[in-house]
C-alpha cells in the first residue's frame, strides 16, 4: 500500500480486511506488567531483574501520590501451644513504612539517521533497541544501586542508609570466602526480620563469575557495580511502581543538545544556546525518545552489601 499510494490516507481503510469486534477474551492484549518500563529500556538492567522477581511488589502509581508499604519492625516470636482453657497471647508489633514514589521521570533520547529509516523495518527496530539498551543499562542500574538519597529528581538508591557488611577474611579457599561473604549477607537480612529464602545477588562481572563457577551462588551481573562488591536484596522487602507504560517519540524536525551527561535548553536566559546543537531536519536524522515514570523502596534490612571482598 505504501509504495503504490504513499499519500493516499484513505487506501488503508479500503484495504482493511474484516475482523472479529475486541473483546475481553479475544483481544490478544499482553497482560499489565508494571515492569515494563524498565525491560523496554534496558533490557539488561539487573535492576528490571530484581524488580521483575515473582516475591517482590509490583505497584500502579498512576493517579497516585505516593504509597506507603507498612513492614513490622520488631517480629519476636510470639508462643502459638497454650494451655486447655487458657488464654492465647496478643501479639503487639512496631510497624513502620517505606514510601514508594513519587514517581520519578526516566528520559532517553536517541539519534539514527535517516538511512537508516530506508532499511527493513527489521533492521530499524533491531538498531534502535540496541541502542537505547546500550545508553540504558548501566545508567539505571547505576541509580538503584547507588547509596544516594532521593533529590527530588531521582528516586534513592537501594543502599541509601545501609551500613556494609564487613567482608570474610580471605581463607584456604576461594570457594569458603564466597560463602563466608554470602552468609553474613543472607544472615544480616535475616537479622532485620526479612524473609531471605530468595535472596538476589547482584555484582560485577568478575565478582559474579567467581560466585557461580566457584560457589554455586547464583548472581546477577551488572556493569553499575563497582569491583569487588556484592549487594544482597530480599524480593520480599522490595517494591517497585511505575506510572503506565514507557512513552515513545519520534521527530526529524526537532533541535537537540548533543550532551549525554548534563543537557540543557536550546536557548537559555540571556540568550545563551547550548552547544552542540543539532538541527535532526538539516542532518538527516530522527530523535527516538522513550519516556516513563518509576519509583522504587526497600524495607530497612532488605538490602545488605559488602564492599572490598577478598576474592
Amino acid at each position: 500500500m505504501r509504495a503504490n499510494w504513499p499519500h493516499d490516507s484513505r487506501a488503508a481503510t479500503k484495504l482493511k480486511s474484516a475482523v472479529s469486534p475486541t473483546s475481553t477474551t479475544n483481544s490478544g492484549l499482553p497482560p499489565h506488567d508494571l515492569v515494563e518500563a524498565f525491560r523496554s529500556l534496558a533490557p539488561a538492567s539487573a535492576a528490571w531483574k530484581l524488580f521483575a522477581h515473582d516475591a517482590a511488589l509490583k505497584l500502579d502509581l498512576t493517579g497516585v501520590h505516593s504509597i506507603n508499604i507498612p513492614h513490622v519492625a520488631n517480629f519476636p516470636p510470639q508462643p502459638v501451644f497454650v494451655g486447655e482453657g487458657s488464654a492465647g497471647p496478643v501479639a503487639q508489633w512496631s510497624l513502620m513504612k517505606s514510601a514508594v514514589g513519587p514517581a520519578r521521570k526516566i528520559l532517553v533520547i536517541s539519534c539514527v539517521s535517516e538511512e537508516l529509516e530506508a532499511a527493513s523495518p527489521q533492521s530499524v527496530s533491531g538498531v534502535i533497541a540496541r541502542v537505547l539498551a546500550d545508553s540504558s543499562n548501566k545508567s539505571i542500574d547505576a541509580t538503584a544501586f547507588d547509596a544516594n538519597p532521593d533529590d527530588g529528581i531521582r528516586p534513592a538508591g537501594l543502599l541509601f542508609g545501609v551500613t556494609p557488611t564487613p567482608a570474610a577474611a580471605a581463607g584456604a579457599f576461594v570457594a569458603e570466602t564466597i560463602a563466608a561473604d554470602v552468609s553474613n549477607l543472607v544472615g544480616a537480612i535475616a537479622a532485620n526480620g526479612i524473609d531471605p529464602s530468595d535472596t538476589v545477588f547482584i555484582a560485577g562481572a568478575r565478582e559474579a563469575s567467581l560466585m557461580q563457577t566457584l560457589a554455586g551462588v547464583d548472581a546477577i551481573m551488572s556493569l553499575a557495580v563497582p569491583p569487588k562488591t556484592v549487594i544482597a536484596c530480599a524480593p520480599a522487602g522490595i517494591a517497585s511502581g511505575f506510572e503506565g507504560g514507557p512513552e515513545i517519540d519520534t521527530s526529524k524536525e526537532a533541535v537537540v543538545h548533543r550532551e549525554g551527561a548534563s543537557p540543557g535548553e536550546i536557548v537559555s536566559t540571556p540568550g545563551v544556546s547550548a552547544s552542540p546543537s543539532t538541527s535532526l531536519f538539516q542532518s538527516g536524522l530522527i530523535a527516538v525518545r522513550v519516556r516513563a515514570n518509576a519509583a522504587w523502596a526497600a524495607a530497612p534490612g532488605a538490602v545488605q552489601v559488602v564492599s572490598g571482598v577478598n576474592w
